[in-house]
């Protein structure tokens, strides 16, 4: 019974993003609005985004990235072939009309000066840097699956599984032990099954409604 009446109880918290109070029965909401969710989650992406940028080294494999992008793209556009391995020469960029008039600037790895370079763009590396990233974008790297331990050949270093299927099996691996850690608090588990007690209540609820609809 206490753990039924402090299920049903409704707390007043605030809104993560704007500070205003809201009263909730759900305890995993943290906004009061989906606007200040939509708000909170841009925030993250640029925060997260600024502090990428800041390391010169994720710098120029961001910029490599966007580079082989849209090279790609512009390829897939004319219908050609998809653009060969990345070489040292590629990502030198084109010498502006004013590059004589602007100073010249230090690159953010080795720190050579450089002069800007492409068309709106302020170059940050120097050839050498950025022939160097494009190599590393393009390295095909071999690691481990986190699910069965199978070697896999690849070259995007956020992939951790070799196929759908570890990958679906490593997500339900996770959630039976995140359930397993949660069930062996007493008062949680108290607390979840007093939500289910109220969630099968509501829909029995709502059935015997319609129903009742029906028949009139």
């Amino acid at each position: 019974a206490r753990a039924d009446k402090k299920a049903a109880r409704m707390p007043r918290v605030d809104c993560r993003e704007c500070g205003k109070p809201f009263l909730t029965r759900t305890r995993a909401v943290r906004y009061c609005s989906d606007a200040c969710r939509a708000s909170a989650s841009r925030r993250a992406r640029i925060e997260t985004q600024r502090r990428r940028m800041a390391d010169p080294k994720k710098r120029a494999m961001r910029l490599a990235s966007i580079r082989a992008w849209a090279a790609a793209r512009r390829a897939g556009a004319r219908g050609d072939k998809p653009p060969p391995p990345p070489r040292a020469s590629r990502g030198a960029g084109i010498p502006r009309s004013n590059a004589k008039a602007a100073k010249p600037r230090a690159c953010a790895l080795c720190g050579r000066d450089i002069e800007p370079r492409g068309r709106g763009m302020r170059s940050v590396h120097c050839r050498r840097c950025t022939a160097r990233a494009d190599r590393e974008l393009g390295r095909v790297v071999t690691m481990d699956c986190k699910e069965c331990g199978k070697k896999l050949a690849t070259s995007k270093r956020t992939i951790r599984y070799c196929s759908k299927a570890c990958r679906a099996d490593g997500r339900r691996r996770v959630a039976r032990e995140s359930a397993r850690r949660t069930r062996a608090d007493p008062e949680i588990r108290a607390l979840t099954a007093a939500r289910n007690r109220a969630w099968l209540a509501a829909r029995r609820g709502k059935k015997k409604g319609r129903g009742g609809r029906r028949s009139a």
